[in-house]
């Protein structure tokens, strides 16, 4: 199924390559999910606000089966929240378009952690798509157990909509 919904990724992105470009398009808002995380039956939104001609904000908010960068489930099939926030800087075009450097934080209040990470990533909008693969590296900070502090590390394809 991975194999399949990456191949569909790849199709969607040439395609929409052949098209016109975002430049000169007015964007004030994207909604995206992280298909990846769909397929693991967890629940994922972002949405983002373009602050300038190169930068954006991040707002997520997720409920999830799985603990961060792992594939074990939380004890009893439970679920937990988790918020977070990105700011994204972008480098060959305006935002939220093409190569861009992040900044941000998750937080699962039920765990007690907090991790702060940093992301490089890719944009590709075509009003009133969006699709965006994103590389993101953490630290992850339990405050109630030291020993259970650990680096995450991951990969995003996102999709969604630009307007």
């Amino acid at each position: 199924m991975r194999k399949f919904l990456m191949g569909a990724f790849c199709l969607l992105f040439l395609i929409a390559a052949s098209g016109s470009r975002s430049w000169g398009q007015s964007f004030h808002f994207t909604l995206s999910t992280d298909i990846f995380e769909l397929l693991d039956e967890d629940i994922q939104g972002e949405f983002s606000y373009i602050t300038s001609f190169r930068s954006s904000f991040a707002f997520r908010l997720g409920y999830y089966r799985t603990i961060e960068d792992s594939d074990e489930k939380y004890p009893g099939d439970t679920r937990r929240w988790e918020l977070g926030g990105r700011w994204r800087q972008f480098l060959m075009d305006v935002a939220p378009n093409l190569l861009f450097i992040g900044i941000g934080f998750d937080n699962r209040p039920k765990d007690n952690t907090i991790t702060p990470l940093g992301e490089i990533g890719f944009n590709f909008a075509y009003k009133p798509l969006i699709v965006s693969a994103v590389l993101f590296w953490g630290y992850q900070i339990n405050f109630n157990d030291s020993d259970a502090n650990r680096t995450v590390k991951g990969i995003e394809f996102r999709a969604g909509l630009a307007f």
